[in-house]
């Protein structure tokens, strides 16, 4: 970032924030200690002004010292290209620039988060992010990882958002005719369904927080998708063991799945 934004952060430095947040996110660089709602507000407005000049093939030659930098920067471009009249082959430009920046969960969760270009240009994107999800850096797979669950899972054929099912019973994922057939037009109304679970039925040898987003996403599509994830699951998947067991442990501490769903997910530990 520019010298003179990296001063307007440091005025908004926070001793405490620093402190608390500083052994939360491992592997970040140096934190300020600026808040995320003063992040978005500055990223805001920012993105009222000449935003291209903070990111981009231009913004690149500006070194990211701190932590609050890089979020910024990934912030910008995620309000930037969510602005009418972004071409898709720019958004794609932005995206990839920035992954290489993402070195930690914090700024990767964000970024996916306000990354909703990939709203207008899904399939464009999704194309984009395979090389990411068979990397073997961490983060990169994380943040493909992340965008499929923020930007793609609760997402319909017609681009409407669905929310999470309140709660799953043994009915939503028993095998019979009638949840077969369901099925058929759940996978035609959400096509990314299916190259969802595909995507996670591998093993994911690249890094805790990889792992612990393949797993995230996971359960998450197992609230939104039981039947379908559970045919997975309990099936013959290919997920590593601890990625699998963690996703186990994360769809029985959500709070959606009945007792006896839970109880069935724990049986089916490795």
């Amino acid at each position: 970032m520019r010298e003179e934004i990296r001063n307007i952060l440091v005025q908004f430095a926070d001793l405490k924030y620093k402190e608390f947040s500083a052994g939360l996110i491992p592997g970040a660089k140096p934190l300020i200690g600026v808040r995320l709602p003063k992040l978005r507000k500055i990223a805001k407005d920012i993105v009222k002004k000449d935003w291209r000049s903070e990111v981009g093939n231009h913004g690149m030659e500006y070194e990211d010292i701190y932590f609050e930098e890089t979020m910024l920067r990934g912030m910008i471009i995620g309000y930037g290209t969510a602005q009418g009249g972004i071409p898709c082959t720019e958004g794609l430009e932005y995206l990839a620039e920035f992954i290489p920046y993402i070195d930690n969960w914090s700024v990767c969760d964000s970024f996916c988060n306000s990354f909703s270009f990939a709203n207008r240009y899904r399939d464009e994107v999704w194309d984009k992010i395979q090389p990411y999800l068979c990397s073997d850096r961490e983060y990169e797979v994380r943040t493909a990882l992340i965008l499929l669950l923020s930007q793609y899972l609760k997402y319909g054929a017609d681009n409407e958002k669905i929310p999470r099912n309140r709660k799953v019973t043994m009915t939503d994922i028993e095998d019979n005719p009638a949840n077969r057939e369901i099925s058929v037009r759940t996978k035609a109304q959400y096509p990314y369904l299916e190259k969802i679970l595909d995507t996670l039925n591998r093993t994911f040898p690249q890094g805790y927080y990889a792992r612990m987003a393949a797993a995230w996403l996971m359960a998450e599509t197992f609230v939104c998708f039981p039947y379908e994830a559970n045919l997975m699951l309990a099936g013959a998947c290919r997920m590593d063991d601890w990625t699998y067991n963690k996703a186990l442990q994360k769809i029985r501490e959500s709070l959606n799945p009945d007792n006896e769903v839970k109880d069935y997910i724990k049986k089916l530990k490795r």
